[in-house]
Order: C-alpha cells, then structure tokens, then sequence
C-alpha cells in the first residue's frame, strides 16, 4: 500500500509525515477537515530505489522530476486521486515531511504545495515536484542552519487533500504571539486561499479574541488581493475597495473560529497554529500544528516555565500531591503528568459532576507537584448530589474498567513492547514521543473515569454509615469491611510467596539463597545450575506480568523490576526468612471481612436502610479490585512501559552526542527532548544543573500547603483529602492522626525513608515513613503497625495495611520529624491515636 485514506488512517500513521499525522489526527476526532489521502513516506523510498537513486547524487532534484513511477504505484495513487476527484472539482497537493511542524524544527513553507491540481498528468507530476523539493539547495541550506544530518533526516511523505475554494482564508495563532498571553488567540484573514497570506503577498485583518469571554480586537488590512483556483492552477486577482474596506470575518464567524480553536487546542494539550477556509459559509481546518518555538514570546520562555510556581503566585492556595506522587517530579516526568492529570480532573470532574476534583492549574514547587483547588461554595450541611445515571455503572465499575484496559491501553502496551525490540530511528523516535505524550492524555482521562466512580460509591456508602450510626470512626469499619478481596498487588505477594515456598521445599535453592547474601552473588551461582537457571526462567516469567512497577512510584527515573530482578530476590528473600503464607494470611483476612460484616448487619434495625446498605455493598464489594488494579494497569505499568521505551531515545540522542548518558533524558522537557532529536545541541550543562536542583528538592520537606487559604478552604479541603495541619489536641507524647485501620499494639519504631533502606526493616518494627506506593508492600508483612505524615483512608497505606489487619494511624503530619527509629510507641488504629511511650536516647 502506497496511500491510506485520512478516516482510514491511525493517528500512530509512522509514515504519514507531521502534516499528514496532523491531518489524520484532526479527522479522526471529527473535526472539519476535507477529505484527502496520505501518499506515505516508503512510496517515496521505494521510487528512489526503483531507479537506483541516491541522496549524494549530482542533480537528484531534477531526475526525480523526470523518472517515471513504476506501474503498481502509479496505478495506485491514480485510483485514490481519481475516487477524491469525485467529491471535489480539484485538490492540492502539500509535502509532508517527518520533522516539519514540529515544535523546534518548523520547516513550514520550505517545501512545495501545488494547488487545483485536475488532471492525472498534472496530479502525478506535483508528487514528484514534492519529493524534488526534499533536495533543494533552500531546504538543504535550512537543514544545515537547523544542525540537521542529512542521513538522520526522515524520507517525506505527500498530502492530496480536496481543494476547498475559500471565500476566506487565515491563520490562527491559539495563543497570542506577541503579548504572550495564553486566554488570547491571534487571528490573521483575507480574501481567496490562504497561501496569499502564508506567502506574505497581502496585509490581512488582525483579530485578537479572548478565549473565555470573545471580547475581540480588531485591525483592518488593506488586502490587497487574493488568489483564486483558475482554469490551470491559480491566479491573484485585484481585491474591490468596498471588500478591502470592511473586516472579511464578522463576530460570529470570530466566535465560531474560537470554540473549534480551543477544541483544537485541548486536542493538542497546548498552543497550535491553524491553517483554516471558509467557503459557502462553512469552516474548514485545512492544517493544525503545534506552535513552534520560533515565535517570540513576551512570556520567560526557558524550558518547562509554563509548569514552574512562579513568586506570585505562592500567595494562592496550593495543596501538596506528596500524598500520591512523593517526591521531587523529574523535567521529563513532569512534561507528561501535568498536562495529564489536569485533562483527566478537569473532564472528569465535570462529567460526573464532583466539584472536589475541579483545580484551577497544577505546577511544581521546588520540584514537588501542588494543585490549587477550584473550590465551591460551602453549603452548610448539604450532601453533594450526583447524576441518577452513576447508579446505573455501580453494578459494574470492575468489569468496566477491564473493559477500558481491554480497549484503551493494552494495544498501547503491545505496540510499545514490539517498538522496544525494534531498531530506533529519529523519524520513529519524534513520531513516538509525541504518541506516547497523547497517550498519557488519554490514560489519565480513563484513569479518571474508572477511578471517580468507585470513590462516589465509596462516599455515598460512608455517608449512609455515619449518618446512621452518628460516628465518623465507623468509616474505618466500612473499609474493613471490604478486606480479603483478590487485587494485583495482592497477586503479586501471592506469587512471589508461592515461589518462596518452592524455594523452601528444595534443599539445593535454598541453600544458595543462604550461602549468598549478595543478588549480584546470587543471580551469578543461580545462572552456573541446571536448578538455578530453571529459577531464573521463573523469575523472568514473573517480570513478564508482574515486573512493570518501578522502584520509584510515579516516575521515569528508577529502575523497573522488569529490568532489575533483584529487588523481587529481596522480597523472596524475606519470605523465605519469614516463613509466610500468603493464603493462610489471605483466608484469615476473608474470615475477618465476613465477620465485621455479619456482626454490623446484626446490629442494624431499620429494614430500609440494610436493603439499600447491602446492595451498595455488594457493588462497592465487586469493585474493591478498582483502586489497586487500576495503579498496576495504568499508574504503574504506564510510567513502567514509558521508561524502557524512552530509554531507547535516550540512547540515540547519547549516539547523537545531544546527553551524555541515555537516563539523563530525565533531566529534560518534553521541548527540549524534541528540539534534542530534531538539532545537534549538547543539554550536557543543564543536564548537570537540573541533577543538582532535583537533588536539593529531594533534601526539602515540602509543605501539605502553600498561601493563605481561609479557615473555610482548609477546614473543605481537609474534608476530602485529610488533615493539612499537625492536629491541635497533640501533646509532647501524644501524635494524633486519621485512624484508617483498627487495633491497638505496642512495639519499637523504625523510620523508613526510602526503598535502600527496607533491608534495615525487621519483622515486628512499627513502619514510620512519609507515605507509601505498592513497592512497600513487602514491608507491611513484617510490620506490627504502620504511622505516616500523608495519606488518608482510602490510600495505599490504609488499604494494605487493613488487608493485613494491622493498625494504622496516618496523616499525622510529624510523625517522621517527631519520632525516631527505637521509640516505644503504643499504635492505636481505631481512634488515629499514637502514645509515646519511651523515647530512644537522640544523639
């Protein structure tokens, strides 16, 4: 196949060129774009091939112009321009080269566009004339001043789109070039086809229109003339004095324009310059790309800016995402979660109607991501009110958010496993890193989606619980009752405790777990066995499903247990010293969970309320899988699969001399990786400065919450996410938190600051730690209690520690500062109350 169709096209089309890619994006989202087809980027390698050319040759331009196209392709291309012809009296014919429109590499108006192209002869020789021009001496002088190497540049692809015979035509800068102002698009139009004003010919009218409000400036141009589709290609034409007097676009046009602009825009995740016609009265998108950083920018245009806190705006109320996502957010990291999370809260948040996931903006400081709340206004006393049509998904949240992984995501992860063990090229390498910054788009917006419902359930069910026993501490009963349900962290200790268990069960195993306390030393006597080998395959089947979690939750910048078996030798390990058996421990959390349940439903006299309690039950029951399932589908296994993707990047950009080591793609933006594939600039200082800076952040506690917030907005916020603020009631020995798992133990603390320091962790040890991601998890089966700073009750830490039935007091704020490793404490789970009862010796 030489040509795809647009509606036939993926957006992922490799061989399409940007303009092509863009095109294919803008239909597939039902945008109005005209018809046309794609003549792909191996049409091109194969036609040089069929005559032997090369890219060194004297004279390549004019001998392409020249040679014939073999007859299966032509007769190809021939057919699509012919059934395209049916629709439209004329097309035009538009190069599409891999790195042009992208941002750092603009090589707009470099190549060639042939316009109201008819006829056969006419339509095959514009494809040539396009591909001629990929040798220019203009383009090939551009491409020396863009510091491209020739042999890395990407073959070109060809657009044939129908031709739309604009009455007007413009351009559209969604955010405003000169002023820098992101809620102003600028927008430029004349008379007849836009190549007038692309080509600079005639001085257009200038809107300037306020995104939010359509308030509109407006600049009249002279408008000299226009060009317009003649017998034989186009002609300009003289524009009257009563046409060029008046403004081409009225105010509804400008409004029209703007709400397509920003569904453009929010497609794209940021600025886009659009190339647009208006014919018949009917708008049409004829081009889309993202902005390139050769516009002048009124606003600091250093890297990754738009993401930075900036001094003014430390008086507004931030709140810390330590909770989720602990610790200083790396550039790269940042360039995708950020505009991810923001579209998934803001849609989501909106479509079932919850006004606590509305925020205004999400930003870093001092590395750690904040968001600043968007919140209503209070109403005393009033239970929030959700759509009739979420009772409608509560009976199958489970099974749809399998449904979801099913459509959405694994495709995704398959593509990226079979681009893993492929060959990179920089024509792969900027098409697939501008796939996977749509795809983190996509993954967060059903993230979101999957995930809003099951917490509504969770709330409508607590706030029947509290409302009907008139205790706040039953909440913890209620997630109690939702214990020993089967989930993928839950899985994964199942596995790897049945694999110590076989350990166990072969003298020749483990003795060499005992004999060599180093991995490194282990995996080597393991790999010099027929036993250990056959160990070994096990192990690497298990990475296979159960390794796409990276040591650091929420990141690029650590090793996967995919690509480091030994942390999981760690956990097997400790299992093997511990003797556990996770299905005992799993029937006795089943047992406890019937148990609590039987007993609070025998306590329950009013009839109306256990039938509606029992049946929301059973759903929230059905989908207690949700919380920890979605984490290892798309939290996990999307930053885990996106790490060993990018590092393949990161190794051409080290071949191109652009980073010194390929984890060093870490330390920079999302621009700054696309402007590293597509030039020859060193990032060697940032580099080093940005290892500096996230080591400094990683030193700093960051705050629960930056500005001055009302009593109010704390006492609001503090209602969804926990307590912000140390509590007031705590004493000199008295550490007051969120009881999230009950019971009450006495025993020795151990302060746990990272993943290095697990091995320091013995069984018995009370957890204290800032907070916790499924990495922890092997900790919580030797741990008596677990105490944290973050976290609220439907955490990570809350959740494992109740399937483990050990108390838990959480979200105390200071416990990490106040409490040191070789305390005795007693934990009391039920009422966030934890009692220092002896402090170790402080040095």
């Amino acid at each position: 196949m030489y040509s795809v169709l647009f509606h036939a096209a993926e957006e992922s089309a490799s061989l399409a060129g940007a303009k092509g890619l863009n095109l294919i994006k803008l239909n597939n989202h039902g945008l109005p774009v005209p018809d046309g087809f794609i003549i792909k980027t191996n049409s091109f390698a194969s036609f040089l091939s069929y005559h032997n050319l090369q890219p060194a040759e004297q004279n390549l331009s004019q001998k392409i112009k020249e040679a014939s196209f073999p007859l299966q392709m032509e007769a190809e291309l021939l057919s699509s321009f012919q059934s395209l012809r049916k629709t439209y009296p004329s097309v035009a014919v538009r190069s599409s080269s891999v790195a042009e429109d992208l941002e750092g590499a603009s090589f707009a108006g470099q190549y060639e566009t042939y316009l109201n192209i008819k006829t056969n002869e006419e339509f095959l020789q514009a494809v040539k004339e396009c591909w001629s021009s990929y040798f220019a001496a203009r383009v090939t002088e551009y491409k020396e001043e863009m510091n491209e190497n020739e042999e890395e540049m990407p073959l070109m692809a060809v657009v044939v789109q129908g031709l739309i015979h604009s009455d007007v035509s413009g351009v559209i800068f969604s955010e405003n070039p000169v002023s820098g102002k992101t809620n102003e698009m600028m927008l430029t139009a004349s008379y007849g086809l836009g190549e007038a004003i692309v080509s600079g010919l005639v001085t257009p009218d200038t809107f300037i229109v306020d995104k939010e409000n359509f308030s509109i400036e407006k600049t009249l141009g002279a408008k000299e003339l226009q060009i317009v589709p003649f017998q034989e290609g186009v002609i300009e034409e003289p524009v009257s004095e009563e046409m060029a007097g008046q403004f081409c676009l009225n105010d509804d046009q400008l409004k029209e324009i703007t709400q397509i602009t920003k569904q453009v825009e929010e497609l794209y995740g940021h600025g886009v310059d659009i190339e647009f016609g208006i014919a018949d009265g009917s708008f049409y998108l004829l081009q889309a790309r993202p902005i390139t950083t050769a516009l002048p920018k009124a606003v600091n245009d250093t890297a990754g800016a738009s993401f930075q806190m900036k001094p003014e705006e430390l008086q507004d109320f931030w709140i810390s995402m330590d909770d989720h996502m602990p610790g200083p957010t790396s550039p790269l990291f940042s360039s995708l979660i950020i505009p991810a999370l923001k579209s998934g809260m803001k849609k989501n948040g909106e479509k079932y109607q919850v006004p606590d996931m509305n925020i205004k903006d999400i930003k870093l400081y001092r590395g750690h991501l904040y968001s600043a709340p968007d919140l209503p206004e209070a109403q005393e006393g009033a239970a929030p009110v959700f759509d009739e049509s979420i009772f409608e998904l509560f009976p199958h949240l489970s099974e749809r958010m399998y449904e979801i992984l099913e459509k959405n995501f694994f495709p995704f992860y398959e593509k990226l496993d079979r681009q893993m063990n492929e060959p990179m090229t920089i024509e792969k390498a900027i098409i697939g890193f501008e796939e996977l910054k749509d795809f983190y788009i996509q993954a967060y917006d059903d993230h979101f989606d999957i995930v809003i419902p099951q917490v509504i359930l969770s709330a409508i069910i607590e706030d029947m619980l509290v409302t009907y026993t008139g205790d706040q501490t039953q909440v913890v009963l209620l997630h109690e009752m939702m214990i020993g349900v089967m989930n993928k962290s839950l899985e994964t200790d199942k596995v790897l405790s049945d694999i110590a268990k076989d350990v166990l069960q072969d003298p020749e195993l483990h003795q060499a777990f005992i004999q060599h306390e180093k991995n490194s030393e282990l995996l080597h006597a393991l790999n010099h066995s027929e036993k250990g080998r056959h160990f070994i395959s096990k192990l690497e089947d298990f990475l296979q499903v159960y390794g796409w979690r990276s040591v650091k939750s929420h990141d690029l910048t650590d090793e996967t247990w995919a690509e480091n078996p030994e942390f999981i030798l760690d956990i097997i390990r400790n299992n093997i010293h511990c003797h556990c058996d996770f299905d005992e421990e799993f029937a006795k959390a089943v047992i406890k969970r019937q148990e609590t349940y039987k007993h609070f439903m025998s306590q329950v006299k009013d009839e109306s309320f256990k039938t509606k309690f029992e049946t929301l039950y059973q759903f929230a029951l059905q989908a207690a899988n949700i919380r920890d399932d979605h984490h290892f589908y798309i939290d996990a296994m999307l930053d885990a699969k996106a790490r060993v993707y990018l590092l393949k990047i990161g190794e051409l950009l080290v071949q191109k001399g652009a980073i010194p080591h390929q984890e060093d793609l870490w330390y920079l933006y999302d621009e700054e990786v696309q402007k590293a594939l597509t030039t020859s600039i060193s990032f060697d200082s940032v580099i080093q400065q940005r290892k500096i800076e996230m080591k400094e952040n990683e030193d700093i506690q960051p705050p629960a919450y930056i500005g001055t917030p009302t009593e109010a907005e704390l006492q609001q916020v503090e209602r969804m996410l926990g307590s912000l603020r140390e509590n007031e009631n705590n004493t000199h020995d008295v550490i007051h938190g969120i009881g999230a798992s009950s019971g009450i133990v006495s025993g020795r603390v151990k302060v746990i600051t990272c993943a290095d320091e697990f091995s320091q962790f013995q069984k018995d040890d009370i957890l204290v730690c800032k907070t916790t991601t499924p990495l922890w998890t092997s900790l919580f089966r030797d741990a008596k209690a677990v105490i944290t700073d973050a976290g609220g009750i439907l955490s990570h830490s809350a959740i494992i520690a109740r399937e483990y039935m050990m108390p838990a007091v959480l979200g105390t704020r200071i416990a990490t500062e106040t409490l040191q490793s070789g305390d005795l404490v007693t934990v009391d789970g039920s009422n966030g109350r934890i009692q220092i009862l002896k402090q170790h010796s402080r040095a």
